[in-house]
């Protein structure tokens, strides 16, 4: 899968993020170290989403036209396995707490 990710200079450091995937960010003492962490963080938070069951977001954000000082914009491609979500029931989660309140109701 190919990302966009925003790549910000600080002043002693790089941080990206990534528009398509929330909350997955990722710092680093120099550009490439910072790439190189943000694809872990990519994958990994990917991994999480479909171990979950949860809809991993396709990647739809496009290189903009110019982006502020300090900031450069570029496609990062990391290889995930296609997975398809897991079907997740509420009901399971449920039996234990059921149960004990049947226990409580019945003299």
């Amino acid at each position: 899968m190919r990302y966009l990710v925003f790549f910000e200079q600080g002043d002693a450091n790089y941080s990206a993020y990534v528009p398509d995937l929330p909350v997955c960010v990722a710092v680093g003492d120099t550009l490439e170290e910072t790439c190189k962490e943000i694809a872990e963080a990519m994958k990994f938070h990917i991994e999480c989403l479909q171990e979950d069951g949860e809809v991993v977001p396709m990647p739809t954000s496009k290189l903009p036209n110019q982006t502020p000082s300090g900031v450069s914009a570029e496609f990062v491609n990391i290889e995930v396995d296609a997975v398809k979500p897991k079907k997740r029931s509420v009901l399971p989660a449920l039996a234990p707490t059921t149960s004990r309140f049947k226990q409580k109701i019945r003299p």
